[in-house]
């Protein structure tokens, strides 16, 4: 299951989505038929990881290419710009 919410530090730029990323109990919470959407929202709110806890570095545009596949594909490739 992917949950997302609107983009934040490290997305914004590119995509106005970005999954969040959450612990074992606040899943099956999400996932409990008897949560409120407004509990739903909380547990999305204040039970994801933070976006500043990750570290962002740019990858190749292959990435975004469901018929590319490989652990390369997420390698850091420094400042494309240089």
């Amino acid at each position: 299951m992917i949950v997302t919410a609107a983009s934040d530090k490290g997305l914004v730029d590119i995509h106005d989505r970005r999954p969040l990323v959450l612990s074992t109990s606040a899943v099956l919470a999400w996932l409990n038929p008897d949560t409120t959407s407004e509990q739903a929202q909380d547990i999305a709110k204040e039970q994801s990881i933070p976006s500043d806890e990750f570290t962002w570095h740019p990858v190749l545009k292959t990435v975004g290419n469901v018929k590319n596949q490989g652990s390369d594909l997420v390698n850091d490739i420094g400042n494309p710009d240089s």
